[in-house]
């Protein structure tokens, strides 16, 4: 058996996460319980974050849009959501970093043992 790809073992980490922030249950802005999706805090493009859990919040599509369309306001909630640790997540996100296929691998094992 051949070694997936590492844009498949993307897409699928990206499905995961996914899967396991929208579990929440309720948008983490206003409480709604339907159209549920979710939205990374720094964007997908740094590797470091895309699929840390502490990146993602749970937010109803109208949030998630507003997200986008009121970057300033969407910051202000989450530095309040995140408290002191907005910084850790910041510094963390700059990071650089090319993950391995293992190493995606690997991180993809821990989401589906803490899925379930």
């Amino acid at each position: 058996m051949r070694k997936p790809t590492r844009t498949s073992l993307k897409r699928h980490l990206d499905k995961k996460v996914s899967e396991i922030v929208r579990a929440r249950g309720k948008c983490q802005r206003c409480g709604k319980k339907t159209n549920l999706q979710c939205c990374h805090i720094f964007s997908r493009k740094y590797l470091n974050t895309r699929w840390d859990l502490d990146n993602l919040l749970c937010l109803c599509a109208g949030c998630h849009f507003l997200s986008h369309a009121e970057p300033i306001l969407f910051g202000e909630f989450v530095q309040r959501e995140l408290g002191d640790f907005y910084e850790v997540l910041k510094e963390s996100h700059n990071l650089i970093y090319k993950p391995t296929i293992d190493d995606l691998l690997t991180k993809l094992k821990c989401l589906e043992e803490l899925k379930g």
